[in-house]
């Protein structure tokens, strides 16, 4: 596991570029007797398959991975399901405090495929997603992934799929359950994008998120909003997990 990891950390530190709405870590201050080296990131196995990293819980037998989150909106039209805390919060139905590139990897490490060349002849979107970019947005080559949410109420565990919290206006019900894409976001000028704009699921075509919706309607940034009839309180806290499914990635070959 040791080697792999190592390698994985290798490839994404070099195509990682800061996040736009952090602040830059500080430059390295020369080794002394008073300061002690950069600790890297940690994989610490919990159980027999059972995996922790950076706040990330990866269930190897299972190909699944989990991570805290909250309820970020309750109400009105939604482009996303998930970003993080400093990205578009104005339009998403959770937010986490993970980072995009430790959740990217932590997927490659359950055996999600590595899609990066998938969708690379897409353009890439503008930050402000426009109806005029949705009006010839593709649908997303990957890996099915199936997405849950878990929360407590009442002292009793709920699991739901997210797709459940997703009211479709055109359709008049909630979105339909199903997989998900994992596109593994794009790689522009050495930056890995989902950290630059820090989105992690899109329900509109995103190809810099992590995650997208391939249902009807993927181009379509009016039809989504909350389901605020079964969404819990804002700030609820929430378990955010990413199941792989088995069967055959949509991506094409490098």
């Amino acid at each position: 596991m040791t080697g792999p990891l190592l390698m994985l950390l290798g490839l994404l530190a070099g195509t990682t570029g800061a996040p736009a709405s952090q602040t830059a870590p500080p430059a390295p201050v020369a080794a002394s007797s008073t300061t002690a080296p950069a600790v890297p990131p940690v994989l610490r196995e919990i159980s027999p398959g059972i995996f922790d990293y950076q706040g990330i819980r990866l269930d190897k037998p299972k190909r699944r991975i989990s991570f805290p989150g909250t309820v970020n909106m309750r109400v009105g039209l939604i482009e996303y399901l998930l970003v993080t805390e400093l990205g578009k919060t104005h339009e998403s139905l959770l937010a986490t405090k993970i980072l995009p590139r430790d959740i990217h990897l932590a997927m490659l490490l359950i055996g999600a495929p590595d899609n990066s060349k998938a969708n690379s002849n897409e353009p890439v979107p503008p930050s402000a997603i426009d109806t005029s970019y949705l009006r010839s947005a593709p649908k997303l080559k990957g890996s099915p992934v199936r997405i849950s949410v878990a929360w407590t109420k009442d002292g009793k565990r709920k699991e739901i799929p997210a797709e459940r919290w997703i009211f479709n206006l055109q359709t008049n019900h909630a979105m339909t359950t199903g997989p998900w894409t994992y596109n593994g976001s794009l790689v522009q000028d050495g930056v890995f994008l989902a950290d630059q704009e820090l989105s992690i699921v899109a329900v509109i075509t995103d190809p810099t998120a992590l995650v997208n919706n391939p249902r009807a309607g993927y181009d379509n940034d009016e039809i989504w909003q909350v389901q605020d009839k079964v969404v819990p309180p804002l700030d609820t806290p929430v378990e955010v997990s990413i199941t792989l499914e088995e069967g055959k990635s949509t991506a094409v070959k490098p």
